[in-house]
């Protein structure tokens, strides 16, 4: 049965969207790694940050983007675990298995988004190395985070979505 998506309150971000996201991330790290899904209130200001960040934008109706940010230990644990041996957070690999890892929470959020009949097409995940790396979202477009901790770390996804009337689909499609 496909689930229509109710046009979200001007900075509400889509409930349906914001729950496969949470799913899909809490069945991948509850079986690789044992961080486990926080429900705690966000500060206003609060922008989680860490040294790598992972991004994959989906196109659809809405369109949107999730970043996946870890600081450089919760990285670190988080390969380690998907990999099954230990990779240096300053190595090009940990570009490659962070990247890997969103594929496959996004191929998740995909499958749990078509049982719903909502139609999400993913990008290619880009991985970005730094101090204090965060996805800034642009004024006015609806976004949420959902945080995941566990002993060794913590990690944060911020999900975006475009503003209200910006669909994601191309001309003539």
């Amino acid at each position: 049965m496909t689930e229509t998506l109710a046009a979200p309150a001007a900075d509400t971000f889509p409930r349906a969207i914001a729950t496969a996201v949470r799913e899909a991330a809490t069945e991948f790290f509850s079986s690789s790694c044992g961080l486990t899904h926080v429900d705690r209130p966000r500060e206003q200001d609060e922008t989680p940050r860490g040294g790598l960040m992972s991004t994959i934008s989906f196109r659809g109706d809405p369109s949107w983007t999730f970043a996946m940010v870890l600081s450089d230990e919760a990285a670190a644990m988080v390969a380690q675990a998907f990999a099954g041996f230990e990779i240096p957070v300053d190595s090009p690999d940990m570009g490659d298995v962070l990247g890997e890892i969103v594929n496959v929470v996004a191929g998740g959020i995909c499958a749990r988004l078509d049982a719903k009949g909502i139609k999400a097409q993913m990008s290619l995940p880009s991985v970005i190395r730094g101090e204090n790396v965060a996805l800034l979202a642009p004024s006015g477009c609806p976004s949420t985070h959902l945080t995941f901790a566990g002993p060794k770390g913590r990690c944060w996804f911020r999900l975006v979505t475009a503003r209200d009337g910006a669909l994601g689909r191309r001309s003539g499609a």
